[in-house]
């Protein structure tokens, strides 16, 4: 037997290889289990890491009140709310932290204006504070007509995710299932389509469309292609024009090493828009040209790159570039719309500068290039406020930024001070009454009661159970230091920034836009007496607290897997109907007795009914933001741990196969 099985030729197995097969099927099956594993790791990760939610394609329109069966398809455009202001002006100051924006007397007295150096103590400035004195200057000036809030943004903060639900006042996360997908243009209902859609207030025939300037950052291009459109083009080709015209002109934002380039772009084109032309100085008295001329000159001294103030525009729209020889002014009119109209007829202008956040990203905040930046945006806010001023056009100037920064310069995470933006809001108009703070002031206070005794406010956010934050950045840079006067935190309002969406909205006598889950800002209601006949505060957090319903009712019916659980749900609700159940109560008090809308008494219940929507949009926020807009730490350490296990098994797998012999391969 032995010697056929040599004459047959055929190899002897050794004995020994029928007990390495078994290991190598065995770990072949543990890999597989192994990249089993690292995927269910990854899905742990990004379930926290990763937010999501679904986008809605639902808009509001103004014709039709988001109060249920109601509808006002006759009614005028500003019928969910009169419009406040017959313009605006939004100044975006990237990275504008909450502590850029304040003044404190005691570090003016201590360190002065303007050095940088240390003193013979050892006590230095930080080059970030006290740098933007045109805002305490002006606000204490007027009081009534001006306000600073802290500005919270919600994480991710960075600035497309933020300029997102800067204007749909919706949570963005890192990936908004539906249409705003990787960056792409927004769909989803935003106050820029409101503008566009709906005819400007105070136009002769009530159809005038609304005309848009924009200047600055060109991520706004590429998320409102169709809101921001140049319209220069078309004007030039048509003569005829008459539709509402836009300037559009952004620079580009990703060299965070030029600290000047957009900056410059935009003030440098800002002048056209807020102050008449050059051509008009003929036509005035002299000393009334002189201060035009003066104005002027401070605005081109504001531009670094003096080129900038001379050749043609970029990124224009296609076809709407000047010729090599021409100026500014040519680069800016048309046949159609000349530089008279253009400082005449705008509407909304939104300027994005990124000097400051760049400058974090260079140097980080402490270094003396972001003193020269901000001081440059002060002389800008003096010049801006002081063309509102001059306008006989009810006009609101909102400067905020978008976010904060980090010690470093950086931000896109959610600690303290990349959430911690400013938000400055003034008008050339009234709009904040001693009796209108003061009713809102109660409001607020009502409603951090009835928020924190509502089961969903325990673990709320502090600043959605509260109106108010201390400012503990500015102390927490001077702890070290012994300063002529001790520096306390003091007290500011305090508001999310979703809030801006829903208040500029009607201030501008538009509809709040479908997906929005912030709440009006109060003190820019509280002092209206009468809208449609009932408290401006109450008419606008009861349109509010509809439009956030509304929502909510639309979301859960457009997906079975909404992830809102049914204690949330029942809580909304309760919520909403005891809201409007207390507003059917005020409404049957005023209709009894007509004569009693200003008695003391009334006027309480208004507020107490206020107090209660305003809560149910606290809570909403709140328990929505803990699902799409808060990383959830322990599935984010659950996910890395199981990666980090799966990755060393499978080393171990890949070291244990390189000892298995070829054959037994």
């Amino acid at each position: 037997m032995t010697g056929s099985g040599l004459l047959s030729g055929r190899p002897r197995v050794p004995a020994a290889s029928a007990t390495v097969a078994l290991p190598v099927r065995g770990l072949w099956t543990l890999s597989a289990l192994l990249v089993m594993t690292s995927v269910a790791g990854f899905w742990l990760f990004s379930r926290g890491f990763l937010l999501t939610r679904m986008v809605l394609p639902h808009h509001s329109l103004p014709s039709i009140l988001p109060f249920a069966n109601d509808s006002t398809s006759n009614a005028p455009t500003s019928e969910w709310y009169p419009a406040k202001f017959e313009r605006a002006i939004i100044l975006v100051v990237d990275a504008m932290r909450i502590d850029f924006a304040t003044w404190s007397d005691e570090l003016k007295s201590t360190f002065g204006a303007e050095s940088l150096a240390k003193d013979k103590k050892g006590r230095r400035l930080m080059p970030y504070h006290n740098r933007l004195p045109a805002i305490n200057k002006i606000s204490v000036q007027h009081p009534e007509k001006s306000m600073l809030y802290r500005f919270r943004a919600d994480p991710p903060t960075t600035t497309l995710q933020r300029l997102k639900g800067l204007t749909t006042g919706q949570l963005p996360t890192f990936i908004d299932a539906g249409s705003n997908f990787a960056g792409s243009a927004i769909d989803e209902d935003n106050w820029l389509q409101a503008l566009r859609r709906q005819p400007a207030i105070g136009s002769a025939d009530g159809s005038r469309p609304r005309n848009l300037v924009f200047l600055g950052d060109d991520t706004w291009s590429s998320l409102f292609p169709k809101e921001l459109s140049d319209t220069q083009a078309a004007e030039r080709n048509d003569t005829l024009w008459s539709a509402a015209w836009a300037r559009v002109r952004p620079f580009p934002s990703l060299n965070v090493w030029d600290l000047d380039t957009v900056d410059d772009g935009m003030l440098s084109r800002l002048p056209f828009f807020l102050l008449p032309p050059e051509s008009a100085e003929h036509n005035m008295a002299p000393q009334a040209a002189a201060n035009i001329r003066a104005k002027r000159s401070k605005w081109r001294q504001l531009v670094r790159q003096q080129d900038m103030l001379s050749h043609p525009d970029f990124g224009a729209a296609e076809g709407a570039v000047a010729p090599a020889d021409s100026t500014l002014d040519s680069a800016m009119a048309s046949a159609s719309v000349g530089l008279e109209q253009l400082h005449k007829d705008w509407d909304v202008i939104i300027a994005h500068g990124l000097g400051v956040d760049h400058c974090g990203h260079r140097y980080g905040p402490d270094h003396p290039a972001i003193s020269s930046k901000l001081a440059q945006m002060n002389q800008a806010i003096e010049l801006i406020v002081d063309a509102i001023d001059s306008s006989d056009k009810p006009t609101a100037l909102y400067v905020f930024g978008d976010h904060g920064m980090d010690p470093k310069g950086d931000h896109g995470g959610d600690s303290p001070r990349e959430v911690d933006a400013a938000l400055w809001i003034y008008s050339n108009k009234v709009w904040s009454t001693k009796e209108g703070a003061e009713r809102s002031a109660r409001v607020l206070e009502q409603a951090t009661k009835l928020v924190k005794s509502e089961p969903l406010g325990a673990s709320l956010d502090d600043d959605l159970k509260s109106g108010w934050w201390l400012n503990t950045h500015t102390t927490d840079d001077y702890r070290s230091q012994a300063l002529v006067h001790p520096l306390e935190p003091k007290k500011l309002r305090s508001i999310p920034q979703i809030d801006l969406v829903s208040s500029l909205s009607l201030s501008l006598g538009l509809a709040i836009p479908f997906n929005n889950l912030g709440a009006v800002i109060p003190e820019m209601f509280a002092s209206d007496d009468s809208v449609h006949g009932e408290w401006g505060l109450l008419r606008a957090l009861r349109l509010n607290a509809a439009q956030a319903m509304r929502y909510l009712d639309t979301y859960v019916d457009s997906s079975r897997s909404h992830g809102f659980s049914d204690d949330a749900l029942n809580a909304w609700r309760h919520m909403y109907r005891r809201a409007e159940a207390s507003y059917q109560e005020l409404t049957d008090l005023i209709a009894n007795n007509p004569q009693a809308r200003r008695q003391s008494h009334i006027l309480l219940v208004e507020e107490r009914v206020a107090a209660e929507y305003y809560a149910f949009m606290r809570i909403v926020l709140g328990t929505l933001r803990q699902m799409w807009a808060q990383f959830d730490l322990a599935l984010i350490l659950a996910g890395l741990g199981v990666l980090v296990l799966t990755a060393a098994a499978l080393l171990g797998v890949h070291v244990r196969s390189r000892h298995i012999s070829l054959e037994a391969m």
